[in-house]
């Protein structure tokens, strides 16, 4: 377990320069997530912890963590070395560290549950990050391949550590130099908000859902990083608390393609339930009426930060099981099904704000023909 990452003081988090860059930042995060989604990676993502995003391939048990800072900027044509190196002083006079500063303090402070770090951007670097990243990328030793480059980024990063003893410096800058990644985002400051929209809907892969929804859910996704990003956590915290606060998993997108399928399924079958209550000599409008209520209950359904709503279909839906096989004798006498249906629902519908009777009527034709 990540201990010293939970238990460690969060530094000073000076926050988004702007909201465009915190902007681009949540937009990244959600990037991210469903390109390692599309990879078949699973990833518990916490937001603003440490880093401006930290993340685990191991959602129940993480032994270490990989760092990313999301950084943009509209001076720059591209990164070099002394830009990433560059200090500024802070207003007591203290130093502020660079931004490769702060990625070899994640290393310095937590060790081997520090395995990678990242700089990412909305800018390329230059031919000599290039070439430091060309040579690590392929498992290389860089001391052994470039030493003058090993060397001269050591000698801009011991002016930021010029405290710490030798030894324990080189052995932290030989992690840090192996296990860090500078690289452009694939998002532009021009276009990120479009280009993100098309990654989310490629992995979608339907056309059985409406664009508008597609984009709240989308827009909804969104939202859950940027208020995560922004919730203001104290350390010690738990590691229940820590995911609850801060976490976002792959499994985001693994309920959101589970009700996207149910949803292509249950579309064909309108059809039937619209039979079924002719049969049953319901009018127009109340046939309609029901449509439309499963209809919108479907939609909602593919709000997947919106637990608490699925929670109750899910228990609305045990109870229309329970219902239908104690009434089994029974069961064509659908006036009487529908009367337990509502008096055993009660309490949870007079709870909820999205949940009405005429829901759960609907809900029952719905398992009666599917």
């Amino acid at each position: 377990m990540i201990n010293s990452i939970l238990q460690s003081q969060l530094r000073e988090q000076a926050g988004s320069n702007s909201f465009n860059r915190f902007d681009y930042q949540v937009h990244w995060i959600v990037y991210h997530m469903i390109n390692e989604y599309k990879n078949n990676a699973p990833f518990l993502i916490f937001c603003e912890y440490h880093d401006d995003m930290t993340k685990s391939n191991d959602i129940e048990n993480p032994e270490c963590i990989e760092f990313y800072q999301i950084k943009t900027s509209e001076t720059y044509k591209k990164w070099s070395m002394e830009k990433l190196c560059r200090t500024t002083k802070k207003a007591n006079g203290n130093i502020k560290h660079s931004f490769l500063g702060f990625v070899f303090y994640n290393f310095l402070t937590f060790n081997s549950e520090c395995s990678k770090c990242h700089f990412v951007s909305n800018i390329d670097c230059d031919e000599t990050i290039g070439t430091w990243q060309s040579i690590i990328e392929d498992g290389k030793n860089l001391k052994e391949e470039n030493l003058q480059l090993y060397n001269d980024i050591k000698d801009m990063l011991r002016k930021e550590y010029s405290i710490l003893e030798e030894t324990l410096f080189t052995e932290i800058y030989d992690r840090f130099i192996h296990n860090t990644y500078i690289y452009y985002g694939n998002l532009s400051l021009n276009n990120y908000e479009k280009v993100l929209a098309g990654e989310f809907f490629q992995m979608l892969d339907t056309e059985d859902i409406y664009t508008s929804n597609s984009n709240k859910i989308l827009r909804d996704i969104i939202e859950e990083v940027r208020k995560k990003s922004k919730k203001k956590i104290t350390t010690p915290i738990s590691y229940h608390k820590l995911v609850e606060f801060k976490g976002i998993s792959s499994d985001i997108f693994n309920r959101l393609k589970e009700q996207v399928n149910s949803i292509q399924k249950k579309s064909n079958i309108y059809n039937d339930i619209e039979s079924l209550l002719i049969q049953y000599n319901f009018s127009i409008p109340r046939r309609k009426l029901l449509i439309r209520k499963l209809t919108k209950h479907n939609s909602r359904m593919l709000d997947i930060i919106n637990s608490l709503y699925q929670d109750n279909i899910i228990e609305i839906k045990a109870t229309i099981d329970s219902i239908l096989e104690e009434n089994y004798i029974n069961i064509d006498d659908i006036t009487m099904l529908k009367e337990k249906l509502i008096s055993e629902c009660k309490d949870l519908v007079n709870a909820s704000e999205d949940i009405d009777e005429i829901l759960v009527e609907a809900l029952l034709y719905e398992k009666l023909v599917s």
